[in-house]
């Protein structure tokens, strides 16, 4: 590196920590530690070799830079400011209620951030997510040789980041796959909130990550000679990805550099002038130096040629290949033939299937016609059925493929494929048992945050698995997963609500879905096949109408393989005279965004009692059924035995629940 731009590196660096100190002191909160031990690595990043530019963030062929340390914040925002993302107002309106600088990176909100991170280990494995999509569309399109995807994706992660199991995952996943696309720098300063490391950590990074197949180097995060040498060598590396342990020391340049003390709180108007005049830069809040400026800007006037020039490789290449380029527009448009519904619904499927059968078969489909809809299973494909028959495994030597084997990594899983999403390229799924969707609940919730289109299959949904036993029987997951705002969670009753299930995800613009399918076989319903809009794409709909809409005597409120029983009591009600409606509610979410007056058409009128019927707790149910109504749900865990045994046991019977009915009226 030649000694101009090293010196005018090491001013950007310092640069970049005045900004941050000024940032969290403005605010009053904020993590200082991390943005003065970690500003070298920046300026290198935003200030020599990340690709990017503010005029067209989104661009495809950018390099992608995560934040998994996300309380590192305020020196990101720094970069963003000088790199011409956001305003000094911005900087000056950190951790503020509706700013662009909130106290941790959110996808969406700050122009220039690629994910939401914060949760240490997440921002990690969403980059692998983001590397994985880039590999596939990638072989998908045969653009190895055109230079299109080959941006690559930077992390910085700590300490916290590389103790999180959700990072062992990722990186393990990573390393199988070889991609060679991910650079992680880890911010090793051996200080954590608490104190130091040596109390918590005794790993030896470089050999867990070698044994994970990963290139690993380790340099002086101070170093810009070194920083430029690791990262020059990790962009050409081929056949693994990269660990860079960059050694820092948290909090440089103040007088409480290299203790906890510095991590997360603001340093104090004194410390911060003080940490200045270590520094050699101006006392002034916010002090930018015109060569600053101005380097910067000629940076990003380079960085936009840079951009253009890869407009113009792009164009040439849709010239000359385009039914290659209509797929392209496939994956960023994401275009649904209008007919999707219809096909869906003229799919030959046999008679009473396991709602997760019927889903398997109805995803072969959707491969066909949509190409960007892509997944994979923890190890469960064979049983969850979201394989993708007319497709083979993704591997090292073969990533044209669809089906991803994420082995039996339920967290990282579910955050890969929210890194997936990210890329803007596909429209990516997941599948497991669902209970274990608490090993997902983390990345789901940060999915449901950021508003990503992903969708999660889980099956096995109730006590109804049978003999697996109570570990395997979800009871409080339904409750749990309705419980995350911006997450939808639809249980269809057979194929029918299956297949609309489908279409209604297909349709919908964003956020995240969770699809919940049975093991055991359902019974096809009449009552069920009609069109999306006037079903589940309601969310809830009456399925049988009362014999007397003047006076109801119960109406019956069930989910998933609950409905055929509500049927059949209903059946046996009014056989003894009584007026009964039946209401299928397999997605809460969808139905509360209803109009009121529809909501009122469906659950309310002159009725007496208010049932819902549901083979799980019954968390939030009394919102549809009213304070006094009654829910037939389950208060403990499960049992193992056959699910038959297990209907009578946990009072799941037509019979059982009629004598509860017939109890109350008594």
């Amino acid at each position: 590196m030649e000694m101009r731009e090293k010196q005018f590196l090491q001013l950007l660096a310092n640069i970049l920590r005045g900004l941050a100190l000024d940032a969290i002191e403005e605010a009053n909160s904020g993590h200082p530690g991390l943005p003065l031990g970690s500003a070298e690595i920046l300026a290198y990043l935003y200030g020599k070799t990340l690709r990017h530019t503010p005029e067209n963030p989104n661009w495809p062929g950018r390099d992608r830079f995560v934040l998994s340390a996300g309380h590192g914040s305020a020196l990101l925002y720094a970069a963003l400011h000088l790199s011409g993302y956001l305003s000094l107002a911005d900087l000056r309106n950190f951790r503020q209620l509706h700013s662009l600088t909130p106290g941790h990176p959110e996808y969406s909100r700050t122009p220039g951030g690629e994910t939401t991170t914060g949760p240490l280990g997440q921002g990690l494995a969403n980059a692998v997510g983001m590397a994985l999509a880039n590999k596939m569309v990638t072989a998908s399109l045969g653009i190895e040789n055109e230079n299109l995807l080959t941006g690559q994706i930077f992390v910085l992660a700590g300490d916290g980041c590389l103790m999180e199991g959700v990072t062992q995952e990722a990186a393990s996943l990573a390393g199988h796959l070889q991609l060679d696309n991910l650079i992680v720098i880890y911010d090793s300063n051996e200080v954590c909130l608490d104190g130091s490391t040596s109390e918590c950590l005794t790993d030896d990074t470089r050999g867990k990550f070698q044994a994970f197949h990963w290139y690993v180097t380790e340099i002086d995060g101070h170093s810009l000679n070194q920083i430029e040498d690791a990262i020059t060598t990790a962009r050409v590396h081929q056949g693994q990805p990269s660990l860079i342990i960059a050694k820092t020391i948290i909090g440089k340049g103040s007088s409480k550099q290299g203790t906890s003390s510095v991590h997360g709180a603001p340093l104090g108007k004194e410390e911060v002038e003080r940490t200045k005049r270590n520094l050699g830069i101006s006392l002034e809040p916010f002090w930018v130096p015109p060569e600053i400026k101005n380097a910067m800007a000629a940076h990003q006037a380079q960085l936009a040629v840079q951009e253009r020039q890869w407009q113009e490789r792009f164009k040439t290449w849709q010239t000359a290949n385009p039914e290659k380029a209509d797929v392209w527009k496939f994956y960023t448009e994401k275009t649904l033939p209008p007919d999707l519904e219809e096909q869906l619904w003229q799919m030959k499927i046999a008679p009473n299937q396991a709602s997760r059968q019927a889903s398997g078969i109805i995803l072969q489909k959707i491969h066909q016609l949509l190409p960007f809809v892509i997944g994979g299973s923890a190890d469960l494909s064979s049983s969850d059925k979201t394989i993708l028959k007319a497709s083979g495994i993704v591997s090292a030597s073969d990533f044209g493929q669809t089906n991803i084997k994420f082995g039996v990594r339920e967290h990282a899983m579910a955050a890969i494929i929210s890194g997936m999403a990210l890329s803007g390229l596909l429209l990516p799924y997941c599948g497991t048992f669902l209970v274990f969707s608490d090993y997902m609940r983390p990345a789901i919730r940060l999915a449901a945050l950021m508003k990503l289109r992903v969708i999660y299959v889980f099956t096995h949904d109730s006590i109804f698995v049978g003999e697996d036993g109570p570990t395997h029987q979800p009871i409080e997951q339904l409750a749990s997963l309705r419980a995350i705002p911006g997450l939808t969670v639809i249980r269809p009753a057979d194929t029918n609500e299956v297949r609309a299930a489908w279409s209604w995800i297909l349709r919908q613009a964003q956020g995240p879905v969770a699809l919940i399918l049975s093991r055991q076989s359902l019974p096809d319903l009449s009552e069920t096949n009609i069109p999306t809009n006037q079903g589940v794409g309601c969310g809830g709909y009456v399925i049988r109408k009362e014999t007397n809409p003047g006076a109801i005597d119960h109406c019956l409120i069930a989910t998933g393989s609950e409905v055929q029983l509500a049927l059949k009591l209903a059946g046996q009600l009014t056989a003894d005279g009584q007026s009964i409606r039946v209401v299928s509610l397999p997605s809460w979410e969808i139905f509360d965004s209803q109009e009121q007056g529809y909501r009122d058409s469906v659950l309310g009128g002159n009725i007496e009692q208010h049932w819902s019927i549901e083979a799980g707790r019954e968390t939030g149910w009394h919102k549809y059924i009213g304070r006094q109504g009654r829910a037939i749900c389950l208060t403990t865990f499960g049992q193992s035995a056959p699910a038959k045994d297990l209907a009578r046991y946990f009072g799941f019977t037509v019979e059982q629940i009629l004598k509860r009915i017939q109890q109350t009226e008594a």
